[in-house]
C-alpha cells in the first residue's frame, strides 16, 4: 500500500532490534499524514492513489490513519517504537 511506504535503513527494517512487528510511535502518523499530504498537493505521481486508498478530503485521509492505527494497536498491541537513529523531519 503506498500510502505507509516509507524510505528506512536496514536496522530499523530487520532484525529482533529493528522495528518487526511492532507498531510505531504515534508521531510517526503525523508525519506520514504530513508526507501525503505534500504528494497529494504536488501532483505526484502517487497523488490519485492515495485520494482512492484514504479518501477524498484530509479530514477523511487523516480519520483514515487514525482508524487504521486502531485497528493495527487491536491486532498487535501498543504502539512505542522509535527509531534509533532518526533525521529532521522533511514534511
Amino acid at each position: 500500500m503506498p500510502w505507509n511506504l516509507v524510505l528506512a535503513c536496514t536496522a530499523c527494517n530487520r532484525g529482533p532490534a529493528g522495528k518487526f512487528a511492532a507498531l510505531p510511535h504515534h508521531r510517526y502518523l503525523d508525519r506520514l499524514r504530513c508526507r501525503n499530504e505534500f504528494l497529494i498537493a504536488s501532483h505526484h505521481p502517487l497523488r490519485d492513489t492515495l485520494l482512492l486508498a484514504m479518501g477524498p478530503s484530509p479530514t477523511s485521509r487523516g480519520q483514515f490513519l487514525i482508524d487504521v492505527d486502531r485497528d493495527a494497536a487491536q491486532l498487535a498491541g501498543t504502539a512505542g517504537w522509535c527509531a534509533p537513529d532518526e533525521g529532521k523531519p522533511l514534511f
